[in-house]
This record gives C-alpha cells, sequence and structure tokens, in this order.
C-alpha cells in the first residue's frame, strides 16, 4: 500500500512539475523577451529522480532591471520552488568548479533562450567545464583548495554546541568529497540524493574512505564526531599526499544587529521550506545519508537566520540519529512551526497554493 501511494504521489508531482515548466516557459517568452538571456532547469526533474516531493530547480540570468522581476518563490502543492537569478560572471564561475552547483551548467537544459547569442554563450561555459574536468592540473589544483576547505573545518570542538560541530562536521565531508571527486575528474551529478552511491563509483579513492565516510555521521557524541572527522581528514590527506593540521580554522559567523522584521522571511521560507520536507522523507524511507546531509544544509541556513534576524539559534542537528531519525524530523517540524508562526505574525504573507491550476490563478 505504501508503494502504491507513493507512485501515484510521484506521478501526481511529475504531472504537477511538467505544467510548471510549460508555465515558465510562456512566461518568460511572452512576458519578459529581451529582459532575460536565457531560463535552465536542472536537477531531479531533468536527471529523472524526481520523486513525490521534487521541485523543479530552474533559474535565469536577467538583461535588464525589469528582467529580476522573473525570480519566485512559492510553495505549490506542499513543496517549496525557488525560480532564482544567476549572473554570467557567476555561472562561469561554476563552470570553473569554484562552486559546489556544478550541475547547473553541465546538466543544466535550456527552457527558453533570448537570442542564437545567449544559446552560444551557455554552451561556450558546458565546452569550458568540461575543459576544466579533464585538465588534470587544474583538478589537482581544485581537488588541493576542496580539501583544504574542508581541513578549515576540522577544530569542531571550538564551534560551540553539537548541532555546530555536526554542521561543521558535515560541511567537512561535502568539501572532502568533492576534493575526491576533481581527483577523479568529475563532479555529483545528482546533488545530495545520491551522493554515497556516486562517491562509491569513483574509480580513485583511498582505502576504507566509504566507511569513515559514514562514521562521521554515525558519530553520537563530540569526542567521537571529533575523532571520526580527524580519520577522515587523515584518509584524505594520505591520499592526497596533502598536509592537514596546520590548516586554519574556519571562523565563526559575525553576529551584528539583528533585523526584527521577521515578514522578510517569507521568501526564505518557500525556498527552504523543501529541506524541512526532504527530512520526512528520509524518514519514510530510511534514508540515513541523505537525512545527515540534509540537516546538515537546512543547520547552515538557520544559523544563517540567527545571525542576521531575531530568531533563536535553532539546534537541529543535536537531534540526529544514525539509527533513528524520528528525534530529527520532529525536533525539524517544530523549528517549521516555530519560523512559520514567528513570520505570520509579523505580518509575513507566504505563498502557498493546493494545486497548478490555483498558482496559475494567481498570476504571479
Amino acid at each position: 500500500m505504501g508503494v502504491s501511494r507513493l507512485s501515484g504521489g510521484a506521478q501526481m508531482r511529475k504531472e504537477i512539475n511538467k505544467q510548471l515548466v510549460g508555465w515558465i516557459r510562456e512566461r518568460a517568452r511572452t512576458s519578459f523577451g529581451g529582459d532575460i538571456s536565457l531560463v535552465a532547469i536542472y536537477g531531479s526533474h531533468v536527471n529523472g529522480t524526481d520523486q513525490e516531493w521534487s521541485d523543479v530547480d530552474c533559474y535565469f540570468i536577467p538583461k535588464t532591471d525589469r528582467g529580476r522581476a522573473f525570480g519566485l518563490d512559492f510553495i505549490l502543492a506542499g513543496v517549496g520552488y525557488d525560480i532564482f537569478p544567476l549572473s554570467w560572471e557567476r555561472l562561469q564561475g561554476i563552470a570553473h568548479l569554484q562552486e559546489p552547483l556544478v550541475p547547473l551548467v553541465g546538466d543544466a537544459v535550456l527552457l527558453y533562450s533570448d537570442s542564437q547569442e545567449d544559446t552560444d554563450r551557455f554552451q561556450a561555459l558546458q565546452r569550458e567545464l568540461a575543459a576544466c574536468l579533464a585538465d588534470k592540473a587544474y583538478c589537482r589544483w581544485m581537488c588541493e583548495e576542496r580539501f583544504y576547505r574542508a581541513a578549515a573545518q576540522r577544530q569542531l570542538g571550538d564551534s560551540g554546541n553539537f548541532s555546530t560541530q555536526r554542521k561543521c562536521a558535515g560541511q567537512l565531508l561535502l568539501d572532502g568529497a568533492e576534493a575526491l571527486a576533481f581527483h577523479n575528474g568529475t563532479y555529483f551529478h545528482a546533488g545530495l540524493k545520491r551522493h554515497g552511491q556516486e562517491l562509491e563509483a569513483m574509480e580513485k579513492k583511498p582505502a576504507g574512505f566509504l566507511r569513515r565516510y559514514r562514521q562521521v555521521m554515525e558519530a553520537e557524541s563530540p569526542g567521537a564526531l571529533q575523532k571520526a572527522s580527524e580519520d577522515f581528514l587523515a584518509c584524505l590527506g594520505e591520499f592526497f599526499g596533502l598536509p592537514w593540521k596546520a590548516v586554519p580554522g574556519e571562523r565563526p559567523l559575525p553576529s551584528g544587529e539583528k533585523k526584527e522584521n521577521l515578514a522578510e522571511l517569507s521568501a526564505w521560507y518557500e525556498e527552504c521550506s523543501s529541506l524541512f520536507c526532504k527530512l520526512r522523507v528520509c524518514r519514510e524511507r530510511e534514508q540515513r545519508e541523505l537525512a545527515f546531509l540534509s540537516g546538515v544544509c537546512l543547520q547552515r541556513e538557520l544559523d544563517e537566520l540567527a545571525a542576521s534576524y531575531a530568531v533563536p539559534a535553532y539546534a537541529l542537528l543535536e537531534a540526529y540519529h544514525w539509527a533513528d531519525l524520528t528525534p530529527l524530523v520532529q525536533t525539524a517540524d517544530r523549528i517549521e512551526r516555530d519560523l512559520v508562526d514567528r513570520i505570520v505574525r509579523s505580518g509575513g504573507r507566504i505563498k502557498r497554493f493546493a494545486s497548478f491550476p490555483e498558482f496559475e490563478r494567481a498570476q504571479l
């Protein structure tokens, strides 16, 4: 019965996303011609890994100030969507492996292009990405950069509470894994969803790497987490031939005057609501690795929020347990309810739509 329900839900989501993609394409063509260079989609809708709670990952490149209005955040049938702007300059940096967003270039499909020149420029970036991945010296340089970024997170004991320590350890894992991907001349095509599977498929990796990778997630105390993180770094460092113990630690987020107007966080929640949703799906499917990595991403968002706005310092990852994901989901649900309540009480309006026809009628 459970399998049937998920299958039906996935089919419904696929249909919603298909309608939304058509709507995005038509909106670009009829309302923003000349104002945006292109619109691209990537992620699960493109690579075939979409499920019941999958959104459509979509970005655009503004050509004029008016073009920025193409961006939207909203929640449709329980899933958060974010249509966000990128500059050509940032996209070029991604093509040169400077951000962990490589699928935005390497696996993206164009929905709309304002001109052949825009199409050619995008395809040139895809060729630049392929050239970077084929350049062993460049990949080695980027591998070292990511590895040292991972090593900067190693001082978990100086990071405060266990949630923050786990966030640092999670970032250490993500940066270290990306270093290994560059060592193999590749990147993570499916984001976090198939992170472990893509690691397993990499030909060149140290013996025992996957075991050490999972031991970081399984650690149940600060001491165990510190040891597992250092073992992970030592394993990679020996494999790469790189020292890591003398790398300076990363500085904590600065804490200045905090904004009181929480109504501004409506768009933030519309975008990040999908992270809360992913944790619930992970519990349902017992996806422990994905729950940890998604929790790390959400904890990072919550920490950045607390550094800028008058909201509590939410300790989500303290509730993560490899053997039982229920406490994590319960904690995430409490945090989500509290944030939504604060946003609404401050006068924020969260754009929610039960169906695609309701969304379409709203004429956003």
